[in-house]
C-alpha cells in the first residue's frame, strides 16, 4: 500500500547562516519517514514532506530541537491576518478609488487597504477568511467586487470595459454629429434657419430625442455611476459628467417646451449638441484610455501566458500521458518535448536540453542543462526533449512567485500617491461648488441663463479627475512590468520611489563583486603533517559547511581522494571558522586571526598570497598550526564597468567583506573602489549600514540575499543577486535574476526614470485642472473643447507612462 504523504511548515528560530540551514536539513532528513526537506534562511522556515502514518509533527520538531534550534508551528490564519485581493468593477477616477478604500476600510477586521485604478484591484489584510462582508460593502458603495486568487485568469483585452466604450462610442458618434449639424447648421445658413423657424418646436424635439438616446443609452454608465455615488454620499467623475451633461440637457429641454421669443429663455437657446458631443468624446477618451491601459498590462499578461496548460507525465508503464498542470505532483517524472515550455520547476533526469530562460533572467542566450541541473517552469526548451523530476508545483514554482510579486508591485502605492489621495477626496465636491459659483456669477453679471449654464457645464467637464487617478498607478504598473521583463523583481511601489535616492551602495565581495567560483590554488604545510593529510583533515571538516570557501576545499580534496573521513562534533563560528574532530584529531580552520604569532616564512607566505588577492585559511590540528590554504576568487568581468557606472550616477561604492585586509584591498583596487570595509562578520554588516545611515546617507546593500539578510533588511534599499529558482523568495527590496551586476545599476536607473515620468504625469494632471477650471469659469473654454481636453488628458498620462516600456 502506498504511503500517505503530508506536508508541514515550521518556523525555525536560531538560524544565522548557510551552515545552520544545512544542519537543520540534515537533522530532519535523518528522521525515518521524511521524504523531502527544504529550509529557507530568508524566511526562517522549514518545509517537510513526510509519511503521515510513520512519524508525528512532534517528532519532527524534536529533531530540530536536538540539532540546537527551535521549531514552532506558524501562527494560524486567525492569529495572522491574510492578504486578499478583489477585482473592482465600475471605478473611473481617483475619487472612485477613495470611495472603495473607505468602504473596505470600514469593515471590521480589515486594514491596510490599497486600491489601484490602473489594475482595477483592491488589496487588503483581514483577520477573518470570510470576504462576504467586504464584497457587500463594495457593492453598497456602488461598485462590483470579485475575489481574485493566484489561479484567477485576467480577462483578455476583448473582454475589458474598453470593448463596451468602443461599441457605445460608435453608436454615439454619428448621432452626436447629426445633433451638432441640426443645432449649428441654421446658425450659419440663413435659408436653413428660415425653413425650420415655423417648426422650431418639432426641430428641437427631434434633437432632444436623439440626445436623450445618446445620454441614457450610450452614456448610461455615467448616470448609473453618478446615482450610486450620490447614494453613498460621495462624488466622482460620473457625478461631474452626469451633472454637466444633465444640466445642458434639462436647460435645453426647458427652452424647447417653455422658451419664447424675446423671453429670458428663447427656443433657440438649446445646447443639445453640447450634451451629445460631450458624451461621445468622453466615451472616446475612455475607450482610448482602456486600450492604453491594456498595453500597460502586457508585461504581466506575458508572464501569465508562460505557464503551459498541460504536462507529459511518465506513467507506471514508462509511457508519457498528457495531464493538466494542476494534476502534476512533486516527485512526478515528466517528459518535456523539444520547443515546449517547462511545465513546473524541477531537476533534469536525462537529456541535455538548452533552455531559453529570458523570462526569468532577462538574458537572451539559452542555458545548456545536464542531468542534475535545476530547470524553471515557464522556460522554453529550444532543442531536444528531456526528462525531469518535478520539485515545485502550483503556487510554489518560481514563475508563480514571480507573477504574484509583480502583481503585488503593480497593485501597491508609493508615498507620492498620498498627496493624490488627499486631493481626490475633496476634489469633486470643491469643483461642484466652483461650478455653482460660476452659474450664479454669470447669471448676476450677464443675466444670460444660457451662457451661465454653458460655462458651468464647461467647469464640471474640464475638472473630471481621470488623469489624476491614472498618473501614478500606470507608471508603477508599466515600470514594475518592464523591470520583470529585464529580470529585475521590484518588491513594491515604495521600493521604486526609494531606489532613486541611493547615494551609497554597499557591495559584498564574495559572489557579488567576484565570481563566487572559488578554487583552492595553494597549500603550504608548516608542521610535520604531509600535504595530503593536511588537505584530507581540512576537507573532512569543511564538508559539513555550505560556505563557498569550504566547498572549494572539498572539491579540490575529492579530486585527490574521493572518499573523505567523516568529521564529528563540528561547530561553526560565524565570521571566524569551523572546528571538528577527524580520526581523534581536533581540527580548526579559519582566518589568519587564529594565529597568535607565527614564523617569518609563514608570515611571508601569508603576505604573498594576500597581496595576490588570495583568501588565506589557517589549519590548526590539536591546537598547533599545521598549514595554510590559499583560495582564489576572481572579480566578475562586469564588476569594474559596474563600479564606474555607479560613480557616474553619483553613487559611492563601498566594499564590505569578511576577508582579510590585503585580499580585500587587492580586489577593490582592481575594480576602482576606494572605500573598503574588511574583516566584517555577517552580523556586523547591518551595523555598517547603520553607520552610513547616521551620516544622512541613503544606503543600498547588494548581497546574496542569505548571509547578508540582516544588512539587506537594515538598508534603505536591499538588492539581492539570485538564481532564477530563488527569485522572489529573499527579504530584499529588489531581486536580480541571473546575478548580473549591470542590472543593479539598471534597476536604480529604471527607478529614477519611472519616478520622473510619474512626476510628469502628476504635474500635467494638476496643471491641466488648475488652468482649465478658471478658463472654463470665465467662459473662455467651451464645454465641447473641455470634453475633448479631458479625454485626451487621460490618454496622454497613460501614453507617457508607456514610454517606460522603451527604457
Amino acid at each position: 500500500m502506498e504511503a500517505t504523504l503530508s506536508r508541514i511548515r515550521f518556523d525555525i528560530k536560531g538560524m544565522s547562516c548557510a551552515s545552520c540551514v544545512s544542519g537543520v536539513e540534515k537533522a530532519l532528513s535523518r528522521v525515518e519517514g521524511v521524504e523531502e526537506v527544504s529550509v529557507n534562511l530568508a524566511t526562517n522556515q522549514a518545509e517537510v514532506v513526510y509519511e503521515a502514518g510513520k512519524i508525528s509533527e512532534e517528532r519532527l520538531m524534536q529533531a530540530v530541537d536536538d540539532a540546537g534550534f527551535e521549531a514552532v508551528l506558524p501562527k494560524t490564519k486567525k492569529q495572522q491576518p491574510a492578504e486578499h485581493r478583489l477585482k473592482i468593477t465600475g471605478m473611473s477616477c481617483a475619487s472612485c478609488v477613495t470611495g472603495v478604500e473607505k468602504a473596505i476600510g470600514r469593515v471590521p477586521g480589515t486594514r491596510d487597504v490599497s486600491v489601484n485604478l490602473a489594475t482595477g484591484e483592491a488589496r487588503f489584510f483581514r483577520d477573518e477568511p470570510d470576504l462576504n462582508p467586504v464584497i457587500e460593502a463594495v457593492d453598497a458603495a456602488g461598485f462590483e467586487a470579485e475575489v481574485i486568487t493566484r489561479n484567477t485568469t485576467p480577462a483578455s483585452p476583448t473582454e475589458t470595459e474598453g470593448t463596451t466604450f468602443r461599441r457605445r462610442f460608435f453608436i454615439a458618434l454619428p448621432l452626436a454629429l447629426l445633433v451638432s449639424v441640426m443645432d449649428m447648421g441654421p446658425m450659419f445658413i440663413h435659408a436653413w434657419h428660415e425653413a425650420i423657424h415655423p417648426v422650431m418646436f418639432e426641430w428641437n424635439l427631434a434633437q432632444l430625442l436623439l440626445t436623450g438616446f445618446i445620454m441614457f443609452y450610450a452614456g448610461s454608465q455615467f448616470f448609473t455611476g453618478a446615482w450610486k455615488a450620490v447614494k453613498r454620499k460621495s462624488a466622482d467623475m460620473n457625478v461631474l459628467v452626469a451633472v454637466g451633461t444633465g444640466a445642458a440637457f434639462l436647460f435645453s429641454g426647458y427652452a424647447t417646451f417653455f422658451g419664447r421669443e424675446g423671453g429670458l429663455v428663447e427656443p433657440m437657446d438649446v445646447y443639445f449638441d453640447t450634451a451629445a458631443v460631450i458624451i461621445a468624446l468622453i466615451l472616446l477618451g475612455r475607450w482610448m484610455e482602456e486600450r492604453a491601459r491594456n498595453k500597460s498590462r502586457d508585461a504581466l499578461g506575458g508572464l501569465l501566458k508562460l505557464t503551459p496548460p498541460r504536462a507529459h507525465r511518465i506513467g507506471a508503464g514508462g509511457q508519457p500521458e498528457t495531464i493538466t498542470l494542476d494534476q502534476v505532483r512533486t516527485g512526478d517524472e515528466l517528459l518535456v518535448k523539444a520547443f515546449e515550455q517547462v511545465p513546473v520547476d524541477g531537476e533534469v533526469l536525462s537529456g541535455s536540453p538548452s533552455l531559453d530562460e529570458s523570462m526569468m533572467t532577462g538574458e537572451s542566450v539559452s542555458a545548456d542543462k545536464t542531468p542534475g541541473d535545476a530547470v524553471t517552469g515557464g522556460t522554453r526548451n529550444t532543442n531536444q526533449s528531456f526528462r525531469m523530476k518535478a520539485t515545485a508545483v502550483g503556487e510554489d514554482t518560481a514563475l508563480a512567485r514571480l507573477i504574484e510579486a509583480v502583481r503585488r508591485a503593480q497593485g501597491s502605492k508609493p508615498p507620492i500617491q498620498r498627496l493624490v489621495d488627499k486631493v481626490a477626496s475633496v476634489f469633486v465636491p470643491v469643483v461642484i461648488v466652483i461650478a455653482l459659483i460660476t452659474l450664479l456669477a454669470w447669471m448676476f453679471a450677464e443675466g444670460d441663463p444660457a451662457k451661465a449654464v454653458v460655462n458651468m457645464v464647461a467647469v464640471l467637464i474640464i475638472a473630471c479627475p481621470c488623469a489624476l487617478g491614472l498618473a501614478t498607478p500606470t507608471g508603477i504598473m508599466v515600470g514594475s512590468g518592464r523591470a520583470a521583463e529585464k529580470g529585475i523583481l521590484i518588491k513594491d511601489a515604495v521600493t521604486l520611489e526609494d531606489a532613486r535616492k541611493a547615494d551609497v551602495i554597499l557591495l559584498d565581495k564574495t559572489g557579488t563583486l567576484t565570481t563566487g567560483e572559488m578554487q583552492l590554488t595553494g597549500i603550504f604545510t608548516t608542521g610535520s603533517l604531509p600535504e595530503e593529510e593536511l588537505l584530507s583533515l581540512a576537507a573532512s571538516v569543511e564538508q559539513e559547511s555550505d560556505h563557498p570557501i569550504a566547498q572549494a576545499v572539498v572539491r579540490y580534496a575529492k579530486q585527490k581522494a574521493p572518499h573523505l573521513p567523516r568529521a564529528e562534533s563540528t561547530q561553526t563560528q560565524a565570521g571566524t571558522g569551523i572546528t571538528g574532530e577527524v580520526n581523534g584529531k581536533k581540527v580548526q580552520i579559519g582566518s589568519v586571526e587564529l594565529l597568535g604569532g607565527t614564523s617569518a616564512d609563514v608570515q611571508a607566505r601569508i603576505d604573498t598570497w594576500q597581496e595576490a588577492g588570495r583568501t588565506v585559511l589557517v589549519v590548526l590540528v590539536d591546537g598547533e598550526t599545521a598549514g595554510l590554504l590559499g583560495i582564489s576568487d576572481e572579480p566578475r568581468e562586469d564588476a569594474a564597468a559596474f563600479v564606474k557606472q555607479l560613480k557616474a550616477m553619483n553613487i559611492m561604492p563601498v566594499m564590505v567583506t569578511g576577508d582579510q585586509e590585503k585580499t580585500a584591498r587587492y580586489v577593490a583596487g582592481k575594480l576602482g573602489i576606494e572605500e573598503v570595509r574588511f574583516g566584517v562578520k555577517p552580523d556586523e554588516k547591518a551595523q555598517i549600514v547603520q553607520h552610513y545611515q547616521q551620516q544622512g546617507k541613503h544606503v543600498a546593500m547588494v548581497g546574496d540575499g542569505i548571509n547578508d539578510a540582516a544588512a539587506l533588511v537594515q538598508a534603505d534599499l536591499g538588492i539581492a543577486l539570485s538564481s532564477g529558482t530563488d527569485l522572489a523568495v529573499s527579504s530584499a527590496d529588489i531581486t536580480i535574476a541571473g546575478a548580473s551586476l549591470g542590472k543593479v545599476a539598471e534597476a536604480i536607473t529604471l527607478s529614477r526614470s519611472v519616478l520622473r515620468i510619474i512626476r510628469q504625469n502628476l504635474f500635467w494632471a494638476f496643471v491641466y485642472n488648475t488652468v482649465g477650471i478658471p478658463l472654463a469659469a470665465f467662459g473662455i473654454l467651451s464645454p465641447m473643447f473641455a470634453a475633448l481636453a479631458m479625454a485626451l488628458s487621460s490618454v496622454s498620462v497613460v501614453g507617457n507612462s508607456l514610454r517606460i516600456r522603451k527604457l
